[in-house]
Parts: C-alpha cells; sequence; structure tokens
C-alpha cells in the first residue's frame, strides 16, 4: 500500500498549473494503477491527516471489516427516498405498466408495508420483522404474495446497484395458495347484459363494448377514435401496445351489433385524437350501483363476482355458445394459450350441455328391445311356456339392468350345487 499527498499538476494555455486543493494519490491490495482522490482542503497538515482517514477506511474495506462507503451512505439514506429512485428507474425502463397503474401499485403496496413493519432505513428490513407483520395482517394468500412480491423486488433493486449487500427477504417463503379460495367471476346473462346496457345511462355503451370486444378496463379507457375504424364490411379496433396487457399491437374485430351502437354514438365533430369515453371507465363503486338497481347480483350464491372484468368472461362465454372455434375465439381474446379461454374466462354454467346430451344420436332399437325383455313392471317374469322339451337344459331367464332373473318354477328341485366352486355358483341339473 503506498500514498502521497500533495497537489495534481496539468497544462493550461501551455502552462503548467497545479491544483488548490490537495489530492491523496494511493494504490491498495491488487490496484493496477494509482488512484486520486480529492480531499477538499488546502491545508497540507490538515490534507495529510484526512487523507490517514481515507486510507483508513479503504484498507478497512478491502479487508472486510468496514462495509463501502457506498453502502454506509445508503444505510443513512431513508427508505422512502429509495423508493423515489426505485420508481423514477421503473419509469425510466418503461416498468410502470400501463397507464403507470403498476407502479402506483408497486408504491402503495411498498409504503403499507413499511408503514406496518415499521422500517425507517434500510437496516431495519429483517426476515422477522416481516414474518410478525404478515402473521398479523388477515388476508388473501394471494393478497400476502404480492405486498412481498413488491418488496422482494425492491429489495433486489437496492442488492443490484450497490445499496445494501444483500436482500433480507431473498429466503422468505410465499403463502401457500393451493386450496384458498380465490375471487372467482362470472359472465353476465344475456338478460343481465341487456339490462345493463339499456339501463345504465352512457355507461350503457362502455359495458356493451366490454362485453363484445373483451377489451379490458385501461384499453377502453385509452381508447381513440384513430384506433376505431368503422367503414367497410370488417370494422375492427386496434389496441395499442402501451395499452394493451402484453405489450403488443394487435386489431379487435367487432360484431356487427357493436359497430353500428359505436357509429350511433359517435359525435358528428369528433376528433381523431379524442377518446372514445372521455369520461373515463365506471368505477366498482358505480358499476355495482348499476347493477343493484337493475336487480343484478354483484356477488351470487354461489360467491362468484359479476365485477366489470366479468364483461371478458362474458365475451369468451359469448364465443363459446355460438360455437365459435377454439382458436378463433383464443384470437379474439387475445390469449397467448388455449387454456386460459377455455378453462378460466368460459363460465360454464351457461353453456348449452343439456342441449348437447339431448342432441346425441341413440343406439337404434335398444330401447324397444329392452323395454320387451323387463316387461311392464321392470323386472323379468318366467314364461308360462317356457317348459323344457326332451333332454333340452333349462334356461335362465335374460337379467334386465339391476333386476334379478326370477328361477322358472319347475327349476328349483332340480339344482344342485356343484362341487369345488363358491356358494353363489349354481349349475343346473338335466
Amino acid at each position: 500500500m503506498i500514498f502521497q499527498v500533495e497537489k495534481r499538476r496539468f497544462r493550461r494555455g501551455g502552462k503548467l498549473r497545479e491544483t488548490r486543493c490537495y489530492y491523496v494519490r494511493y494504490r491498495l491490495a491488487d490496484m493496477p494503477v494509482d488512484r486520486w482522490k480529492s480531499l477538499g482542503v488546502t491545508d497540507k497538515q490538515v490534507a495529510e491527516q484526512e487523507a490517514r482517514k481515507f486510507i483508513q477506511e479503504q484498507e478497512r474495506e478491502v479487508a472486510g471489516i468496514l462495509e463501502p462507503q457506498v453502502i454506509r451512505d445508503a444505510a443513512r439514506k431513508p427508505l422512502k427516498a429509495h423508493l423515489g429512485d426505485y420508481l423514477a428507474d421503473m419509469e425510466t425502463r418503461g416498468r410502470c405498466g400501463r397507464g403507470g397503474r403498476g407502479a402506483r401499485q408497486v408504491k402503495g403496496r411498498i409504503l403499507r408495508l413499511m408503514d406496518g413493519c415499521g422500517w425507517k432505513v434500510a437496516v431495519q428490513v429483517t426476515p422477522d420483522s416481516f414474518t410478525s407483520w404478515r402473521n398479523q395482517w388477515q388476508r388473501a394468500a394471494r393478497t400476502l404474495n404480492h405486498y412481498m412480491q413488491a418488496m422482494v423486488a425492491f429489495l433486489n433493486w437496492l442488492e443490484r446497484v450497490g445499496r445494501i449487500k444483500t436482500n433480507p427477504l431473498k429466503h422468505v417463503g410465499k403463502v401457500e395458495e393451493r386450496g384458498q379460495r380465490r375471487r372467482v367471476r362470472r359472465a353476465f346473462t344475456d338478460e343481465e347484459l341487456c339490462k345493463l346496457v339499456q339501463k345504465s345511462g352512457s355507461r350503457g355503451i362502455i359495458y356493451f363494448m366490454a362485453a363484445r370486444t373483451g377489451l379490458r378496463q385501461e384499453e377502453l379507457r385509452q381508447l381513440t377514435w384513430a384506433d376505431v375504424n368503422l367503414a367497410g364490411d370488417a370494422p375492427f379496433v386496434v389496441v395499442r401496445e402501451w395499452s394493451a396487457k402484453n405489450k403488443k399491437e394487435e386489431r379487435v374485430c367487432l360484431v356487427g351489433e357493436i359497430a353500428d351502437a359505436l357509429r350511433a354514438y359517435r359525435p358528428s365533430g369528433f376528433a381523431p385524437e379524442g377518446l372514445v369515453f372521455p369520461n373515463g371507465i365506471p368505477r366498482a363503486s358505480r358499476l355495482k350501483e348499476d347493477e343493484k338497481r337493475n336487480g343484478i347480483e354483484y356477488r351470487d350464491e354461489s360467491g362468484r363476482y359479476a365485477d366489470f372484468h366479468a364483461l371478458r368472461y362474458t365475451w369468451a362465454t359469448f364465443l363459446q355458445r355460438n360455437g365459435v372455434a377454439q382458436r378463433v375465439a383464443m384470437k379474439l381474446m387475445r390469449h397467448s394459450d388455449m387454456k386460459l379461454t377455455a378453462k378460466i374466462y368460459t363460465d360454464e354454467t351457461q353453456l348449452p350441455i343439456q342441449a348437447a346430451i339431448n342432441g346425441l344420436p341413440r343406439l337404434a332399437g335398444y330401447t324397444h328391445g329392452y323395454a320387451q325383455i323387463s316387461g311392464a313392471a321392470g323386472q323379468n317374469v318366467a314364461q308360462g311356456g317356457a317348459a323344457s322339451e326332451g333332454k333340452k337344459h333349462a334356461q335362465a331367464p335374460v337379467n334386465g339392468g339391476v333386476c334379478h332373473a326370477l328361477a322358472q318354477a319347475g327349476a328349483m328341485g332340480q339344482m344342485e350345487r356343484a362341487k369345488g366352486f363358491e356358494p353363489s355358483t349354481l349349475t343346473l341339473a338335466t
């Protein structure tokens, strides 16, 4: 280790000059070249004293006795200040979600978690304090995992940029979600959708649009008239990449009735850049009021919800009920997995299951033949003219369904048990 206190020299205008303040020139451990550090003082004795303090800290950092200066500075900085830097970085990287909603959710969850656990600085974040808060906060498993996920992502960012040495929540396990009830949605019936569309005023067109296109709330909120093409025989709307959930621009074909509704709804002097729904999308509380006023259950007896996203379920179920091919329905829903369309977004309670069963073909002649064998009473009965002729074996009647065959009266006394078989195995004597 070498270090020296001196002023740095440089040339300006062809003349050799010196800096006003002193620097420390040092090389520690495996440093390939010398490094310079400004001491910010003009007195050499003070500079030498500051240089010795600096070199002592550097040696302790190299030996692992002292944390690096950036971590020590970050340890004194409030967590909320770090959170502000994290959100700014998310915005720069385009990770704030549609309309900034993702960043707002992350911020709210982290602030609530910090307040609940009493975390002010990074050193206070411990697995024990987090698990204690989680054990006391009675929420669904999925909600608890969302809060933990937001905080872990924030701490991972602090670790990547060198503000903390390691993520203290790295090894904390998630809450088990399997077997626990989640928010289950249902599709609106045609009758319920008619009431909601016709009796909700200006909001009716929004509900109708969501139920016949599958567009999400944020996609509807940012939809402009430039994105709506109602000309020709194939009307469509364009979902832009900045509003789509999967960040992909896609065309969404329109059914005839929603295209007609949009033509009637569009003002005569509309601006292409103007929003299709300038008053915004109804909030959950407004939708609940509209449903209550129209006699629609927001939560049915099975615990399923009819919220705004349920209108997207309504679109998927509508496609399935009307025989749209599975691959086409997947495309219209803009899903990446066919199972998501068929298993999650389709309300099977509205599928024509009984009609499909009733339409299946019958086995020709089976019903008529079975009725002749079993008789009117539903049991096989002995036939009077069934007496054996000559040396023929007596024949046991046919057993129809679950009814037991009745033995012929003249054959019971001639039965003998066969040896070497189970008691229930009988042989008719000749």
